[in-house]
């Protein structure tokens, strides 16, 4: 019995022995790796889930409306823009103006300057603004250089004033348009 016992102690060692010589099989994937592939898939599911939201509301929110088209605009709204005649100041391109301004620092303004006004309307204010030229140039070159720099910044006031002032001037119609061709206002 001792030699069995002795012959079965000797097959465990060799059996344990083996096994410890056998190299363990490697995992496909290591804990990090497995952990990683799980929050991209994880990710991958939260996209394509929003993604099914947004579609779904989209077309949820988007089901009364079929016709692409835009509204039709009745006549009885529609605004004409006037054409205008323009006043080039006997010079094709416009007043060309450049004038100083009445800062402490002086500033150069720079503009060229086109009047325009209705010729159905104002038959004869054309040869008016022919005849009255140079006293037109002369009071937007002294309105120029009365105003500081921060009141000629808002260009829509600039132009009020200044067709107020040519208007002032004229008798025979009134100016309704002024155009600036180029308004600069440089710093010396």
């Amino acid at each position: 019995m001792s030699d069995e016992d002795l012959e079965l102690g000797n097959a465990i060692e060799a059996e344990s022995t083996e096994s410890i010589d056998e190299p363990k099989k490697r995992r496909v994937f290591s804990d990090r790796m497995a952990k990683m592939l799980m929050f991209v898939a994880i990710g991958i599911v939260a996209l394509l889930v929003s993604i099914t939201v947004s579609f779904l509301t989209y077309r949820f929110m988007d089901r009364g409306n079929r016709s692409r088209q835009f509204p039709v605009i009745s006549d009885a709204y529609k605004t004409e823009v006037p054409t205008y005649s323009m006043w080039d100041f006997l010079n094709g391109e416009g007043y060309d103006l450049r004038a100083q301004t009445a800062d402490a620092e002086r500033y150069t303004v720079s503009a060229k300057i086109k009047l325009g006004y209705d010729s159905e309307k104002f038959k004869d204010l054309s040869s008016e603004l022919t005849s009255k030229n140079d006293a037109l140039m002369d009071t937007i070159r002294f309105y120029f250089s009365q105003k500081t720099r921060e009141q000629l910044t808002d260009e829509t006031a600039v132009k009020q004033e200044l067709m107020s002032r040519i208007n002032s001037l004229l008798s025979n119609g009134e100016v309704e348009q002024i155009l600036f061709l180029q308004y600069q206002i440089i710093g010396l």
